[in-house]
């Protein structure tokens, strides 16, 4: 049991590690494992040379998972430890501008995966990034905690994509075993979808607490670093804000109590309402174990590199549910801050 409140005050590192280097790895997936995305790397230095420049464009071209993987390792291994490196010896507005900075980054990247059609286990990586990007900031920036709810959800469909997806190239191999991969990750994608909107839930919550407290954001300090305007495009009364409050909050909660509840019917009904944290985490940690037990099972390389990303990111679900611990419930009303966020699936 004392590792519950252990988790809960390393909660933000342990879903680093936990997310993000899962993100790395279902990304690698995507590329048909680390042994052929080493391949794809040998490939382009050969084809391009010493040039940094020439890689990159032909990688790019000829290997979009590849290029795209190599953009989610330099925003997880760069940006994310830079953020916290910079609010250490700066303070959190620095902090800020270099959170800021990633997102358009991250969100070229999975525009990229997009548009080259890149394997959709690819896709789901980034869409995960951009969720961490966004999220990493909701701390300072309630809203944030919807944005990255958003993302997580677009994430959750792109994964449930690649349950399909795996079928028709066999990227697990062939079998019985392939099929029952293929259903459960469509159903891991599913319900990380259904986790994405009750973190939109979550900061729909924390956008109304800082709202009562009267306050124009969520934090204190954290206006970013060289960047005035973005105290007030993020505001809670901002009108991004007014604007999501009105058009998706209601069609998003309607979601959540007609489709999302009654889909979880292993949680019960006093979780669902008052730990939607909680709640998101046993939506997604039995699927974590299915889906990365029967990619094990396999014995291909790409199998083995999703189970792996499977089991990183049940660490991470795991720090998210200690968020919602008893003391969590009961002091996250007054507060103005949101508890911390998750950075990733």
């Amino acid at each position: 049991m004392a590792i519950a409140p252990w988790m809960k005050r390393n909660s933000l590192e342990i879903q680093f590690w936990g997310y993000e280097i899962g993100n790395i790895i279902a990304s690698l997936t995507g590329a048909g494992g680390i042994r052929a995305f080493a391949e794809s790397l040998a490939d382009a230095y050969r084809a391009g040379g010493a040039s940094p420049v020439a890689v990159a464009l032909w990688l790019a071209r000829e290997h979009p998972e590849a290029f795209a993987t190599l953009g989610v390792m330099g925003i997880v291994v760069v940006a994310f430890p830079l953020g916290s490196a910079v609010e250490r010896r700066f303070g959190p507005r620095a902090a800020d501008a270099v959170n800021a900075l990633a997102v358009p980054l991250a969100l070229a990247l999975l525009a990229f995966a997009l548009v080259r059609e890149a394997n959709l286990f690819t896709v789901a990586a980034c869409a995960f990034v951009v969720g961490s990007c966004l999220l990493r900031g909701a701390g300072h920036f309630p809203l944030l905690l919807k944005l990255g709810g958003l993302a997580l959800t677009v994430g959750g469909l792109a994964l449930a994509g690649a349950g399909v997806m795996v079928l028709a190239v066999e990227l697990f191999g062939a079998g019985g075993t392939g099929i029952l991969l293929s259903a459960a990750t469509f159903l891991s994608g599913v319900f990380v979808a259904g986790a994405g909107l009750l973190t939109y839930q979550g900061g729909c919550r924390a956008v109304e607490a800082a709202q009562a407290g009267g306050e124009g954001r969520g934090g204190e300090g954290g206006a970013s670093f060289g960047v005035g305007d973005l105290r007030s495009l993020l505001s809670v009364q901002g009108a991004i804000a007014r604007s999501m409050a009105r058009t998706l909050d209601p069609a998003i909660e309607w979601t959540i109590r007609a489709i999302v509840h009654p889909g979880l019917f292993w949680i019960s009904e006093g979780t669902k309402h008052a730990q939607p944290f909680r709640t998101s985490m046993l939506a997604r940690l039995p699927w974590r174990v299915i889906t990365g037990t029967l990619a094990l099972s396999t014995g291909t390389a790409a199998g083995v590199s999703f189970a792996v990303a499977n089991l990183l990111w049940a660490v991470g679900d795991m720090a998210i549910g200690a968020l919602d611990s008893d003391t969590a419930v009961e002091t996250a009303a007054p507060r103005s801050e949101p508890s911390p966020a998750e950075p990733g699936v």
